[in-house]
């Protein structure tokens, strides 16, 4: 099925005028793919709405996902079993709030002991607004994760995995924290929860980086450059 896949996608490249994809990541494998082939990034687009609260007005933690999506599911299993019990131990008063739509049994049984499983909500304003941090911990998956975007976008600061920050042109340690293992991931939760400072770091440089890669007006930039190209 990959590789049928992959013959269809190329062959609708060949036939193109143009190509667009979400990430550079991903124009970096095309180009070794189809070198011939006219690509350009357009990426996901987001109003920057700020910070609506400070990091003395927030608290506890949160991920948000679509549950259909295997990534997410392994995600959120992975975090609740192997390191939310690490962050628990040294921040036992904060929750950590699961949401998303059509989550299966192993999801939706994740709740205790500190956990709250929400499923579908109508509005992610309240955890937006009002949770410290979110996380992102997928191990696996491609293109630009609008949950990481969202947040950002908001002046919330994330901890992420290598693979949830693929295309975000990010800054890990400046714009965004960024872990693999366990304890890793655990510890920067830890941190970036009780550091007034970094967390107002991240905070800032997140919703710059979604204005300077994410807003309206870069993607109406890169607009442009396409058609150019087509002319």
């Amino acid at each position: 099925m990959a590789a049928q896949t992959r013959r269809s996608e190329l062959a609708v490249i060949a036939a193109a005028d143009a190509t667009l994809v979400v990430s550079p990541v991903e124009k970096t494998v095309l180009e070794r793919a189809a070198p011939d082939a006219n690509v350009h990034v357009i990426t996901n687009v987001h109003e920057v709405h700020g910070s609506q609260r400070p990091w003395s007005e927030r608290k506890d933690i949160f991920f948000v996902g679509g549950y259909q999506h295997p990534p997410n599911v392994d995600a959120a299993i992975w975090f609740v079993g192997s390191i939310w019990p690490l962050v628990r131990k040294q921040l036992p008063e904060v929750q950590f709030h699961l949401i998303g739509s059509k989550a299966n049994e192993r999801v939706s049984s994740l709740g205790g002991n500190g956990v709250q499983f929400h499923g579908f909500v109508k509005s992610l304003e309240p955890w937006l607004n009002r949770c410290r941090l979110a996380v992102a911990p997928l191990r696996y998956g491609a293109g630009v994760k609008g949950k990481v975007n969202m947040s950002m976008s908001h002046g919330q600061p994330v901890v992420a995995t290598p693979a949830a920050v693929e295309g975000l042109f990010s800054k890990p340690g400046e714009d965004i924290l960024v872990a693999q293992s366990e304890q890793e991931f655990a510890a920067q939760i830890v941190r970036l929860y009780q550091d007034e400072q970094l967390w107002n770091q991240i905070s800032t440089a997140g919703l710059e980086n979604v204005r300077k890669y994410f807003s309206v007006e870069t993607a109406q930039l890169g607009l442009q450059s396409l058609l150019k190209s087509l002319m």
